[in-house]
């Protein structure tokens, strides 16, 4: 019921892009009862009819007329991340200095889906290993066969809610039998944006059944196409390969 009352104001609010309204209380209605996480000053909405490569024409949130954001330095520095089309949910910073410029948007909807990456694993450290000792171990062909890599990544949904791609149920015997491991799979739960960055929030449930943060990452966006993103995080640079090709979306 929930997803159906959006989808029916996302059908209003594509309807009345570039329409202009009459003071009315209808314009005063939102789109959307999401509110930003506190400290957070990215506006959040629809994209209208008429955004090219220079031009974004964007519904608030809040609801109202749309507004029209010059974007093309944005694009010039590489600041654009997905391809706009009419009802995607969007995320824009507003120049400080110029509200008409935005300077990053990110399409919130081309956002969405499965990002994966591939990870090796690597011989376990033991007391007394040395190199000769790893080398002799890597040419190994029981170990060679294991040296497999293994797809790790996360879910990104339209909840804000996230999956871990790449879990793997172990026992105990079978990790310390093992003669390699793969490094620690990072358990995303939660998403947001903040301030036009990516927020990754890993969680657990206390003992009341209540959602409780254990870890959380902050990312830039470097890239992102409709099969490739790039996030720059705090240790590096990491890319992902989207799983499953993306639904087309409607012109």
């Amino acid at each position: 019921m929930k997803k159906l009352l959006y989808l029916v104001l996302v059908i209003a609010a594509i309807a009345s892009c570039g329409k202009k309204k009459e003071p009315q209380k209808e314009a005063e209605m939102s789109i959307s009862t999401e509110v930003n996480v506190d400290g957070d000053s990215t506006v959040y909405g629809l994209a209208c009819d008429g955004c090219t490569d220079t031009i974004l024409v964007f519904l608030p949130r809040s609801g109202g007329d749309p507004d029209t954001f010059n974007i093309l330095n944005a694009s010039r520095q590489q600041h654009v991340f997905g391809h706009p089309m009419i009802g995607d949910r969007m995320a824009v910073v507003i120049n400080p200095e110029n509200p008409k410029v935005a300077d990053l948007v990110i399409d919130l909807e081309e956002l969405n889906g499965e990002w994966c990456y591939q990870v090796m694993p690597r011989l376990k450290e033991r007391a007394g290993m040395t190199e000769a000792i790893k080398r002799e171990m890597l040419a190994d062909s029981a170990i060679q066969q294991m040296m497999q890599p293994r797809e790790y990544g996360f879910q990104i949904k339209s909840d804000y809610t996230a999956r871990p791609i790449g879990s793997v149920y172990r026992t105990m015997s079978n990790d310390d039998e093992s003669p390699i491991e793969y490094p620690t799979l990072k358990r995303y739960r939660e998403w947001h944006i903040f301030n036009g960055r990516l927020v990754l929030n890993e969680t657990t449930r206390d003992s009341l059944g209540n959602q409780v943060v254990t870890g959380r990452d902050t990312a830039e966006f470097v890239l992102m196409r409709r099969d490739t993103l790039v996030l720059r995080f705090a240790d590096g640079e990491r890319g992902y390969y989207r799983k499953e090709e993306p639904k087309e979306k409607d012109k």
